[in-house]
């Protein structure tokens, strides 16, 4: 299977510098924008099925490249964003001044550390790898786009790479990026990582 891996593009939330998590967030004027040029730069990719979470700011996403393909937008929940509980709508400076010890529990053990009322980074990298293993199982040699989230997708570029969930924040996931992962017998090989150059006439 041939995976292209995209986030989402950017909400009013992401502007502001709010923590977003399944708060379900519209595209932004300029999300909107970005969507159009990722969708731009995949319109001649072979693409056989859209995946997205069931978060507004990635079907959104997704909607806009599938209008070139002809295709419909399957919603898979898996894919959706960490649940970062009582953080979710606060100003990320806050919480770095008012949360200290919680990020520092965050740090040490990023896998199994759970934001109060929310999730653990385990938890997601679980679900959402569950769920593509199941698209794998139906569509093994085909070419599948999947429209998730930050977290989401850092924890599944730590799993195709090896790589513990303490190495999650070396990872910096920018709007509409793209990833393309080629899944053979059980491997992971990422050919492209974090790639914006579709945005390069707009930023």
């Amino acid at each position: 299977m041939n995976l292209i891996l995209i986030r989402h593009g950017e909400t009013e939330w992401n502007k502001l510098g709010l923590c977003q998590g399944i708060s379900d967030i519209n595209l932004s004027e300029f999300g909107k924008i970005q969507a159009s040029c990722l969708a731009e730069s995949l319109k001649d990719s072979p693409i056989d099925f859209i995946y997205s979470s069931n978060l507004k700011r990635a079907y959104e996403t997704a909607s806009v490249i599938a209008e070139d393909h002809d295709l419909s937008v399957k919603v898979e929940d898996g894919f959706r964003e960490m649940d970062q509980g009582d953080f979710e709508g606060q100003p990320f400076e806050r919480i770095k001044q008012t949360h200290t010890e919680l990020l520092q529990s965050w740090r040490a053990d990023p896998a199994n550390f759970r934001i109060p009322n929310g999730e653990t980074l385990q938890e997601v990298q679980d679900r959402a790898y569950n769920a593509l293993r199941n698209i794998y199982v139906n569509h093994c040699c085909k070419n599948v786009l999947i429209v998730s989230h930050n977290f989401t997708i850092i924890t599944l570029l730590c799993k195709f790479q090896g790589e513990s969930l303490k190495d999650f924040y070396k990872y910096k996931i920018k709007e509409t990026s793209k990833h393309i992962i080629k899944f053979k017998n059980d491997s992971y090989i990422v050919e492209l990582l974090n790639d914006t150059d579709h945005l390069s006439n707009i930023n």
